[in-house]
């Protein structure tokens, strides 16, 4: 997102504030809440297993993955993966 500020030849803190004012939330919470997208439809579409998916999306660790992604859709990934099929 720093990137993004600097090619439009602005702050970052401009740039964060006129995100937020526009989309409602800050660009870190954007960008993990399209990771979480990408993440729930390849539990869908694939069968990759959690952890691969979880690599795959930029998260560190597959419990931090997995802890977010209850908290935001209140199950876990691979209930989350059984209801949907």
């Amino acid at each position: 997102m720093k990137e993004l500020a600097k090619q439009y030849n602005v702050g970052y803190s401009y740039f964060r504030q006129m995100f937020k004012k526009y989309t409602g939330v800050s660009p870190g919470q954007y960008h993990l809440q399209l990771r979480l997208i990408r993440a729930k439809e390849l539990l869908i579409s694939t069968n990759k297993s959690i952890k691969e998916i979880s690599y795959e999306q930029g998260f560190q660790s597959i419990y931090y993955f997995s802890n977010l992604f209850k908290k935001k859709e209140g199950m876990n990934p691979s209930e989350f993966r059984e209801r949907r099929r």
